[in-house]
């Protein structure tokens, strides 16, 4: 285009020197007028007026030829080099009017007339209204018009309603306006109400708005309705959605008291596994103790084992006491009660009302678990502890009167001593005294021999009673064979 611009700029300057040489003999010459015969008045007159026009002539020829040839050049730089005639007839047939004015500013802003014209023609067939000087300045202003247009198409074949400006400003606040938009689409499919400034401000924060909007639908599908604002919150802190809303939802069906979405969400950013701890509060576990022992009042050892059914409670999983602890205070309840019966008939008697107090007693305060029944599965009587107890102290009483006794005779071995030295005992009352020592021995010793003959005889014939009895069983079951 510019070799043919400088073409007819080259030859309108030569056009001009030829001119300017043919007519510079006639007026510039003033040998030419001395060499000429001189006439008569009326002839050089007419001589005169005939050369004049005849000069007249060849200037205007010429003048008209540059003008021709500028207004030529200039029409075709006009359509070619500023006006894409094509294109624009192109958009005029798709209905979009662009003045020419503004194809050459665009010329002139180096602003790509055939993607704006692209862009309009475009957005016009897809129903969707745009000025083309909007998207001049956004382009000007760093904006990727293509990107802008064709998300402003999916919104509005969506029927959202944003305008040019707002997803401008969107994009050079350096929002993924593709992303936003899908999100807003989904939102409006399932009836969220969201604005396009929330979700920007939201990738801004650094929320996948699609995970979020995807998690917000789940959700409101099972029932449960979650904020927005609270699932962002947990994105942002690193927690994950899609294992969260899972647990919040299986707790809610499963109708667990006294928690929240926050409740679950803590137990994700806790590192521990959310689905895991919510299962366990759904599905109850039983424990079995080893057996607890307790005396009673009688002093009857009693030893009961218990089934302890228990399950997660979801505000003290995050940090609660563990299960061992539970268990540890479901035998201390059951070793207090049984030490508080009266007698071990009584436990014996009524052993689940003690599993029901222990139950009662609110021993899962502050732990992790929730105590759902304590159920008694074994129940045995030990020692009498009490009788046991009381035969040490027999014992250990007759020693104490043993010792008292050997102190006794030591004082009356040294009063008979005293009493032989004094010389108020003889040999003869000394004997005396050792003789009847000496029988009350035998006679002592003739007693137990015959007590425990007695017993032995006794023995013997319930021995041979119960192999009588044996026998005769014996042959009664032959018989019946």
């Amino acid at each position: 285009m510019k070799k043919i611009i400088y073409l007819l700029s080259f030859l309108c300057i030569l056009l001009c020197s030829i001119a300017c040489e043919e007519t510079q003999p006639y007026y510039d010459d003033p040998v030419y007028y001395q060499s000429e015969n001189v006439q008569t008045g009326a002839d050089n007159q007419i001589n005169d007026n005939t050369t004049i026009t005849d000069d007249g002539s060849v200037w205007d020829t010429i003048l008209v030829i540059l003008i021709a040839l500028t207004i030529a050049a200039s029409v075709v730089y006009f359509f070619i080099a500023l006006v894409p005639l094509k294109l624009w007839f192109q958009a005029r047939l798709s209905r979009v009017k662009v003045s020419w004015f503004l194809l050459i500013k665009m010329k002139w802003q180096n602003i790509p007339q055939s993607k704006i014209l692209y862009l309009l023609v475009k957005a016009q067939n897809a129903h969707l209204s745009l000025d083309p000087k909007q998207l001049c300045d956004h382009y000007l202003a760093g904006v990727d018009i293509t990107v802008v247009v064709d998300t402003l198409i999916r919104a509005g074949n969506a029927k959202l309603k944003i305008s040019v400006e707002e997803m401008a400003q969107q994009y050079l606040a350096k929002v993924d306006v593709t992303a936003i938009i899908h999100a807003l689409i989904m939102a409006k499919n399932a009836k969220i109400n969201v604005e396009v400034t929330d979700l920007a401000a939201y990738y801004l924060a650094g929320v996948n708005v699609i995970d979020l909007i995807k998690a917000k639908i789940v959700a409101d599908n099972s029932g449960f309705s979650i904020s927005l604002n609270d699932l962002k919150e947990h994105y942002l802190a690193g927690g994950n959605l899609e294992k969260t809303i899972e647990a919040y939802i299986s707790a809610k069906k499963a109708n667990l008291p006294d928690f929240e979405f926050k409740d679950i969400a803590a137990i994700d950013l806790s590192n521990l596994d959310v689905i895991e701890s919510i299962k366990s509060a759904i599905t109850p576990h039983v424990i079995e103790t080893d057996g607890v022992r307790g005396i009673a009042r009688d002093g009857v050892e009693v030893t009961m084992k218990v089934k302890v059914t228990i399950r997660s409670h979801i505000k003290n999983i995050i940090g609660g006491v563990s299960e061992e602890t539970v268990l540890a205070r479901v035998n201390e309840g059951l070793a207090t009660q049984i030490g508080m019966s009266k007698s071990h008939n009584d436990v014996l008697q009524n052993p689940y009302e003690i599993a029901d107090r222990v139950e009662n007693s609110n021993l899962h305060e502050s732990s992790a678990f929730e105590i759902l029944s304590v159920d008694v599965s074994d129940l045995k009587v030990g020692n009498d502890v009490g009788a046991n107890l009381k035969s040490v102290r027999a014992k250990a009483m007759a020693e104490e009167a043993r010792a008292e006794l050997i102190l006794a005779e030591e004082k009356v071995q040294k009063a008979m001593a005293s009493a032989f030295l004094d010389g108020n005992l003889s040999i003869k009352d000394y004997y005396d005294i050792k003789n009847k020592q000496a029988d009350t021995q035998m006679r002592e010793s003739f007693a137990k021999y015959d007590t425990t003959k007695n017993n032995n005889i006794q023995q013997q014939k319930e021995d041979e009673d119960s192999g009588i009895m044996s026998q005769d069983n014996n042959e009664v079951g032959n018989s019946e064979e």
